[in-house]
């Protein structure tokens, strides 16, 4: 019992850390509008200056300023997300998150039910754009694990697939081996 109640305040925890980075900027809401995201698409997201830094990210005063998403794992907070429009810059903040959006769509059987597939985004704006329905690959190095042994995958272009096929490419093994050899004692 105690470990569900740190969990859950854990979650609670980051709900409350992106709250308190505070809403996009007037000029970020409206530039998602234009772009067609819906009013339904845009709850929640936060506003951040933030440091990217190897897929990772931090807040910072001197960076740039990025949108921040919520990742969940059936429904539950795991990490929060930010994504820099301008550069395309994507990143977790406590490196916990594959993908953004739920990542129970990856294994919920109902997700390839009656040959429907997993939608995989290249953009956080597409993934808007698409009521947030799928996911966006935040963590590529991850996707082996995760996307091999999906049924069926649809991505939005031809050079996304390629993409995203070469990363659910098995990584070669980097395993030594060794086999021990038991010591006989002298007779």
């Amino acid at each position: 019992m105690q470990q569900i109640h740190s969990s859950y305040s854990e979650n609670k925890s980051l709900a409350s850390v992106h709250r308190s980075w505070g809403f996009p900027t007037d000029d970020e809401v409206r530039w998602l509008l234009r772009q067609g995201v819906s009013d339904d698409a845009l709850w929640p997201i936060s506003g951040a200056t933030v440091c990217f830094d190897r897929g990772a990210f931090k807040l910072d005063n001197t960076g740039e300023r990025a949108l921040t998403f919520r990742a969940e794992n059936y429904g539950e907070l795991i990490d929060l997300i930010a994504w820099q429009p301008r550069t395309g810059k994507l990143a977790s903040w406590r490196g916990q998150a594959f993908c953004l959006g739920d990542l129970d769509s990856v294994f919920n059987p109902a997700t390839y039910f009656a040959g429907d597939t997993l939608h995989v985004y290249e953009t956080p704006l597409q993934w808007l754009l698409a009521e947030r329905v799928g996911i966006v690959i935040v963590r590529p190095d991850l996707a082996h694990a995760y996307l091999a042994n999906c049924q069926r995958l649809v991505c939005s272009d031809a050079g996304h697939a390629r993409q995203v096929e070469r990363w659910i490419q098995p990584p070669k093994p980097t395993v030594e081996i060794f086999v021990a050899v038991e010591e006989r004692a002298a007779a």
